[in-house]
Parts: C-alpha cells; structure tokens; sequence
C-alpha cells in the first residue's frame, strides 16, 4: 500500500470519525468546554476545506485565489477564536494567534504548493516519455 492511499485512508477516517466522536462524547459525558471547542474546530476545519475548493475556480490566478483563501481562513480563524474566546480584544487577537496562523498557513500552503509541482513534474514526464 502506498503512503498516499494510507495518508488518504486516514484523513477519511479522521473526517468520518471525528463527528461520531463528538457526539458519542456529547451523549456519553455530556456537553462540556472540551465538546466545545473540538465543535466549533471541526466546523472551522470543514469551512478551511470548503474555501479550498476555491483553488479548483481555473478562472482565477493562483495569487488570486491565495489571497482570498488566506483572508476566509483568516476571517474563520476569527470567528472560532472569538466563539471560543481566546482573546479579549483585536489587539490581542493581532499579538497571539495571527502569527500562529501565518506560521501553519504558510507550512500548509509551502507542502500543498510543492506536492502539486512535485505532481505536475511527474504528470508531464510521463506524456514526455509516450
């Protein structure tokens, strides 16, 4: 079995699992800060994954939809946070977690980037040699 079918097996059962895991938690235990806050993320993670059907818009630049990405993962970012509330105003919003989120948006963005040259690379190496 190839590491990408494994890696793909698994992020199916993560996408699968979570939401049952959450709701047996919810029924089991109770609803508590813990539920909470692994809710309003797996919802932030599910809107992160729809706003990613924005790179399949072949009408739009690659910078373009970059940017408006990166602003929706932003403006859910926000939105998570403040559900959660982990800061108690914009400031400390700006110091505490948009360095966080430039930090794992840019890791995420740098390994998606150069998987899908790593991919093209392949793909026309393959119609090179046909």
């Amino acid at each position: 079995m190839k590491l990408k079918n494994i890696i793909g097996t698994c992020l199916t059962g993560i996408g699968i699992g979570m939401p049952v895991t959450i709701i047996c938690m919810a029924l089991f235990g109770g609803w508590n800060a813990v539920i909470k806050e692994f809710l309003v993320w797996l919802i932030a993670s599910a809107l992160f994954g729809l706003l990613t059907n924005l790179f399949n818009i072949q009408k739009l630049s690659l910078p373009l939809i970059t940017v408006i990405h990166c602003l929706g993962c932003i403006l859910i970012t926000c939105g998570a946070c403040a559900i959660l509330n982990y800061t108690e105003n914009i400031l400390q919003f700006v110091l505490y977690i948009l360095p966080v989120f430039a930090v794992i948006y840019a890791a995420i963005y740098t390994v998606t980037l150069l998987t899908a040259r790593a991919e093209a690379k392949k793909i026309n190496e393959t119609l090179q040699n046909k």
